[in-house]
């Protein structure tokens, strides 16, 4: 049986994906993180979800 992990970008649950300093992206997730311009508007989208993403993971 495999583990389904949340994707911290579009929050579907799958099972290929990887871990980016604890953050778990899906595998569609990455692969349009990597080809999508910075110039191209989900770019700043792709950069605020990390952001928020990561700050989760910073104990208060």
């Amino acid at each position: 049986m495999s583990r389904k992990d949340q994707c911290s970008i579009c929050s579907r649950e799958t099972e290929e994906g990887i871990y980016l300093l604890r953050v778990y992206i899906c595998e569609a997730c990455e692969a349009e993180m990597i080809g999508t311009p910075a110039d191209d508007p989900r770019y700043e989208y792709f950069v605020k979800r990390m952001a928020k993403a990561h700050k989760s993971m910073i104990p208060s």
